[in-house]
């Protein structure tokens, strides 16, 4: 799966604990390198949508400052 497949998938996520269970999920399950990569930077991406209380196709670099 590629960032975007991840993406829409971690928008059923409505709020930001909800999204870290899923983190800690993806964490002991087996995948490889390059799906790690699209993962985390689609839960990046999520977490500054949840932060800010917005969805975005590409996140504004002013919207990073605000992510924990």
């Amino acid at each position: 799966m590629n960032k975007l497949d991840w993406l829409l998938k971690l928008r059923q996520c409505q709020r930001i604990d909800t999204l870290e269970k899923i983190i800690e999920y993806h964490k002991y399950n087996e995948t490889g390198a390059s799906q790690d990569e699209a993962f985390y930077s689609a839960v990046d991406h999520r977490l500054a949508e949840l932060t800010v209380g917005r969805n975005f196709d590409k996140v504004p670099a002013s919207v990073w400052s605000l992510v924990k």
